[in-house]
This record gives C-alpha cells, sequence and structure tokens, in this order.
C-alpha cells in the first residue's frame, strides 16, 4: 500500500469553489454550450450551473459525476484539476 501524499498547507473551501468554478466554466466552454443547455443535458435545475461557476455552491459527488458524464470527459479528474 502506498502512502498519500501531504499537502503542505491545507486547502480552503473557497480555494476548493474557485478552482472547480474556473474548470467547469472551462470545459463547459470548450464544449460549446451554455449555462442552460449543460443543465438540460445533466438533468439539473438551470440555476445550479451558475451557483457553482459563480463559486456559490461546492458540488456533491453525484453532481460531479453528472457534470463530468454530461461534459463528455475522459475523467471525473479534469473537474477537479488543480485541487488539493
Amino acid at each position: 500500500m502506498s502512502a498519500r501524499p501531504v499537502l503542505d498547507q491545507p486547502v480552503s473551501s473557497e480555494e476548493v469553489r474557485s478552482r472547480f468554478a474556473e474548470n467547469l466554466r472551462r470545459l463547459r466552454e470548450r464544449s460549446g454550450v451554455s449555462q442552460e443547455t449543460l443543465a438540460r443535458m445533466c438533468d439539473l435545475h438551470r440555476t445550479e450551473v451558475s451557483l457553482l461557476e459563480r463559486r456559490l455552491r461546492s458540488p456533491r459527488l453525484d453532481t460531479l459525476i453528472i457534470l463530468a458524464e454530461g461534459l463528455e470527459l475522459a475523467s471525473l479528474a479534469e473537474l477537479v484539476e488543480g485541487i488539493g
């Protein structure tokens, strides 16, 4: 069993929301869809994507999976890139 890496500094929830929001917006725009279209594709309420991109809400694990599938990402890791 390998040891887990230790973070030098704890990551604040604000930093997590900020990085996630940047990733989500970048990936959504790369896909060429609006927030409303992405929400419809993922069967989410239209304000959910907006709240996530504006750093006002943190996603639940199931929401991360739904967004990754909706955006047709190769890996869920693309949404959480640079976090931690």
